[in-house]
């Protein structure tokens, strides 16, 4: 799954991420929880709540999250990274590997981390008069008593049985068990959550109906159930996708990498054909590493008197830092350097750099591995490093 970032840092070793729509949901928060506290308190104090009743929002779903990477590391499953957004946050992690119960382990750790907080608010609330002074005790108290309830009810809605919900994903790990299908397993929590999905933009028409002055509401519930919708089919692509790569090497999904360039090397006297073909970044060398990359776009759209005089190094590009994946490394190890930020993955054999791969290049390539199923071609797909 990708999302945009706008900024990410590193807890324990776990990459964090900010999605730009989770400032959106403090915006909505901070609105509601205004409105509410307005009723009791002066509105300067009632927006002040509210910022860190919202602020307190995002952090208590962060804990939620960090609850199921904690779990995955301790099980040796390796976690992407955290994103938190509009409707919450995503846990990513590597699928291959996991044993059911190991799912089904990491899918309970949220909700069990969002009730411990529930209750850990509710307590605040409960003793908030006879620990605070009489002016703090009212807002601490409502603040803390919302969140409380706001943590129990994520709990509580997580654990409805249907993807892409921690409880679809403790439904998959059960049935998991008792067919011993894990693709069937996660068909059926998949389509148990595009069915929720759907009834909530049900509800939310039906809402509509009702009264027009219900709109937020109605809206608010088909948007959750348009997302779930989505995210329950793209997870049951992700996995299709997962099985299909299981097993294969970067080197046996692209071949053999360009013919790399010679930074001295004068561009009309090269076969662009050769150079070219289908790849969309060509290795300039200085006879032995690495030391930049040219577009292939912008090679071949040169005229033959614009390259006439030009060498290679005249045109190659510094890659700068960038992530890299040996030739032997499984895809899945590929597909996450692609996290973040990155767009472009250098490729080494043997601590040699021998070119560099796009994103767009891996995505046609998938692409191709998917629609043919995983048939893997028996003949040796790497003929000779690049440099």
């Amino acid at each position: 799954m990708v999302f945009r970032v706008v900024r990410s840092f590193r807890i324990g070793g776990i990459e964090v991420r900010l999605d730009p729509s989770v400032f959106v949901l403090v915006a909505l928060v901070v609105w509601v929880f205004t409105t509410w506290f307005r009723e009791d308190h002066a509105l300067p104090v009632a927006a002040l709540m509210a910022l860190i009743g919202a602020v307190l929002v995002v952090l208590t779903t962060f804990a939620h999250e960090l609850g199921h990477a904690l779990e995955a590391r301790h099980r040796d499953i390796e976690v992407v990274g955290i994103t938190l957004l509009l409707f919450g946050g995503v846990t990513e992690m590597h699928a291959h590997g996991q044993t059911a119960r190991d799912q089904l382990a990491v899918a309970v750790v949220g909700p069990y981390v969002s009730l411990l907080c529930g209750a850990l608010f509710g307590i605040v609330a409960t003793f908030a008069g006879d620990l605070l002074p009489a002016t703090a005790a009212a807002p601490v108290g409502q603040v803390a008593g919302v969140l409380g309830w706001w943590n129990v009810l994520l709990a509580v809605f997580n654990l409805v049985p249907g993807a892409p919900l921690d409880g679809g994903r403790v439904l998959r790990a059960l049935l998991w068990m008792a067919l011993g299908d894990r693709m069937r397993a996660l068909t059926i929590s998949v389509r148990l959550g595009q069915v929720l999905g759907v009834a909530l933009v049900g509800f939310g028409l039906w809402t509509l109906t009702r009264t027009l002055a219900a709109w937020v509401p109605a809206l608010a519930f088909g948007i959750v159930g348009i997302f779930l919708v989505r995210a329950a089919g793209s997870e049951l692509s992700n996995a299709r996708m997962d099985a299909t790569i299981e097993g294969w090497t970067v080197a046996q999904l692209m071949g053999p990498p360009p013919t790399a360039l010679e930074a001295r090397e004068r561009l009309d006297t090269i076969d662009l054909s050769l150079h070219a073909g289908d790849a969309d970044l060509l290795p300039v060398t200085d006879g032995r590493n690495l030391i930049g990359v040219i577009e292939a776009d912008r090679l071949t759209s040169l005229s033959a008197g614009e390259r006439a005089g030009l060498v290679a190094g005249d045109l190659a590009e510094p890659i700068g830092e960038v992530p890299t994946v040996d030739l032997e490394d499984d895809l899945h190890t590929l597909i996450d350097r692609f996290q973040g930020d990155h767009h472009v993955v250098l490729v080494t054999r043997n601590d040699r750099q021998v070119g560099a791969l796009t994103e767009r290049e891996v995505a046609q390539a998938l692409e191709r591995l998917r629609r043919d199923r995983g048939r893997r071609d028996p003949r040796p797909t790497l003929a000779a490093e690049a440099v």
